[in-house]
């Protein structure tokens, strides 16, 4: 099927459209395809400057790949659809131009050196080997959607709202008030004494008749309804799988090397590095002349004499080009050369080059025993895209009307699958799919009993679905409950009497009981802390995160409370007194980190406000 369609453009018709195509191209650029009414491409304007439609597709195709990178095919679908990311991805848009402009107004600006210098040490655009490669650079941009020109433009406008930001959170910073009372509270010590009335021993002593059993049943039914349920069976068909099937001679992938030789048509690729000279610095470039033409090393010349920050480190290495990376000169010099030759200099826009062949690659065919392995994977893709289209016809007429998906798959001689019950939304493996779930619980395959229709996953993997079983929505026996009300009542009844025991220890204490004597009549351990921290490891969690909450009692008093812990147990709190933090036990290393901190958080703040400042004094339209 893919054969057939890189057959069918190799036309007349096809040519003289491919060349039209070409010189629209070249005359107008790609968006002339698009933006025949310049008004129709804008999506926002901010003080008069256009934020186009494009700006606005590229950054949602941004957003998508962003949240599929983060939570993969976890996502649901309405997620990435472009009506739900549109919106915000404008707003996000209009927020850029409104700090771009104020920033661009303040005459803040990024210098070319710092801009190349910026991509070149960008990780995402170095080689396994650590070094900056021109062609992932390029090609990168192509999956992003931008050019060269676009991606400067935008990585540009970033720092520079970047370097708006700086300057105004680094302006802001804490005062020592401030910081004392940051002190005080952060490194607050309290001096508490505690017991844990556990529940365990309660619970054990608590009996739940069938009565209360079924009265707690029957009024929370609805805590004990299931979802419902569907079993379907299915039928996959992909090319992956139908690839696995196929099997090819050897003579037919000899045939087919030979073809692919016959149509071969060299493609060479050439491996250029150079020294480049901006300004035409005339003393600069004799003095490169004369050092390469005494044959000194053209990388360490690169090293030391090169003005490009993102190649001079990487021995002037530019990576490979097929003709259409660098400007014309550079591309008609650089073919010019043999490998290991350097050129006399070379003027363009940009400045003077030197330029070096490294390799070339791409000048001469591919032996037979480098392409068979990739020969074989053709023919064997190519039959099994063929099958796949014959597959999917016979599957789209079988499964119509079928009594069963059996005989279907029987007569495809491919597997019928069955999922087992499942809840919407909870399928596993092919039945996770969104669209396989919402097949599985229409009308047309729940209620009336149908087939599905075929349904693409992608664009050579389908599936078919019939239902098998279904369970509705129902309540499930109190049989199969029981354990789960027994458990909950027990729990409600348990901490309804350690509340009491609680209340009637707190209140002994406030009479003037001894903590220690009471905690023994409890048959509980009593645990005493002085200047306990907030991270003091010795202290229950859930005791001390309490403590923290409770009043600071007056003196001469005491401040009491209670807690549930984690494990269901409950906790008496006497607070007994608090200590405020001091800067003199603070070390110097603590509060540099609370003074940096501080200033970064009202840095913050202040960035925010000033942004909502621009936003609302902005003309959008």
């Amino acid at each position: 099927m893919l054969q057939n369609l890189r057959d069918n453009s190799r036309g007349v018709i096809s040519f003289i459209l491919i060349g039209f195509l070409v010189i629209i191209f070249a005359l107008t650029g790609v968006e002339a395809l698009f933006n025949w009414d310049t008004s129709a491409n804008q999506a926002a304007k901010v003080n008069g400057e256009v934020i186009t439609e494009t700006d606005v597709a590229r950054a949602i195709g941004n957003q998508k790949q962003q949240m599929l990178n983060t939570y993969g095919d976890q996502i649901p679908a309405e997620f990435l659809s472009d009506e739900y990311l549109r919106k915000p991805v404008i707003e996000n848009l209009v927020q850029r131009k409104v700090l771009f402009q104020a920033a661009d107004g303040s005459g803040m600006t990024i210098g070319n050196n710092y801009l190349h210098e910026q991509i070149s040490n960008s990780q995402q655009f170095k080689n396994e080997s650590g070094a900056f490669d021109n062609n992932r650079y390029q090609q990168l941009l192509r999956n992003m959607g931008y050019t060269h020109g676009t991606y400067t433009k935008l990585l540009s406008e970033e720092l520079v709202i970047n370097q708006l930001q700086s300057g105004l959170t680094a302006t802001a910073f804490a005062t020592p008030a401030q910081l004392n009372d940051i002190v005080a509270l952060s490194f607050q010590s309290r001096d508490l004494s505690y017991v844990i009335l556990p529940s365990a021993k309660i619970r054990e002593g608590i009996t739940i008749d069938e009565n209360e059993i079924q009265t707690y049943y029957n009024a929370n039914q609805q805590a004990f309804t299931s979802d419902e349920q569907v079993s379907v069976d299915y039928i996959s068909l992909s090319v992956s799988e139908l690839v696995k099937t196929v099997s090819v001679t050897e003579e037919q992938i000899r045939k087919q090397y030979e073809q692919n030789l016959s149509s071969f048509v060299a493609a060479t690729e050439r491996h250029a590095a150079h020294i480049l000279i901006e300004n035409n610095n005339a003393e600069k470039i004799k003095l490169v002349t004369e050092k390469l033409a005494a044959g000194e090393d053209f990388a360490k010349l690169a090293k030391e004499y090169s003005d490009d920050l993102g190649s001079k480190e990487q021995g002037g290495d530019l990576g490979f080009t097929k003709g259409d990376a660098f400007p014309a000169e550079f591309e008609t010099a650089l073919a010019a050369l043999k490998v290991g030759q350097t050129s006399a200099a070379v003027k363009t826009d940009a400045g003077t080059h030197f330029i070096k062949l490294l390799a070339e690659k791409g000048s001469e065919p591919p032996t037979f025993e480098e392409q068979k392995a990739s020969v074989e994977e053709q023919l064997k893709r190519a039959e099994a895209e063929t099958l796949f289209v014959a597959q999917l016809e016979k599957l789209r007429d079988l499964a119509y009307n079928a009594e069963s998906l059996a005989d279907v798959a029987h007569e495809l001689g491919v597997k019928v699958q069955n999922s087992g019950l499942f809840e919407r939304n909870k399928g596993k493996d092919l039945l996770a799919n969104p669209k396989v779930s919402e097949a599985a619980f229409s009308q047309e395959v729940l209620q009336e009993g149908n087939s599905s229709d075929v349904i693409e996953l992608d664009s050579s993997n389908v599936i078919v679905l019939k239902k098998t079983d279904y369970k509705p929505k129902q309540v499930r026996p109190i049989a199969d409950v029981k354990e789960q009300i027994v458990n909950t009542l027990k729990d409600q009844k348990a901490r309804t009497l350690l509340n009491d025991q609680a209340t009637k220890l707190i209140a002994e204490l406030k009479a003037g009981g001894k903590f220690e004597e009471l905690s023994k009549a409890n048959g509980v351990e009593l645990k005493q802390v002085k200047a306990a921290a907030r991270s003091n490891a010795e202290v229950d969690a859930d005791v001390l995160r309490y403590a923290f909450t409770m009043s600071k009692p007056q003196a001469g008093t005491n401040s009491y409370g209670s807690t549930l812990t984690g494990s269901g147990d409950l906790a008496v709190v006497v607070l007994e007194s608090v200590t405020a933090g001091s800067f003199d036990k603070v070390t110097p290393e603590q509060k540099t980190a609370i003074t940096a901190q501080l200033g970064s958080i009202y840095g913050r703040n202040d960035f925010a406000s000033y942004q909502k400042l621009l936003k609302d004094a902005a003309t959008v339209e």
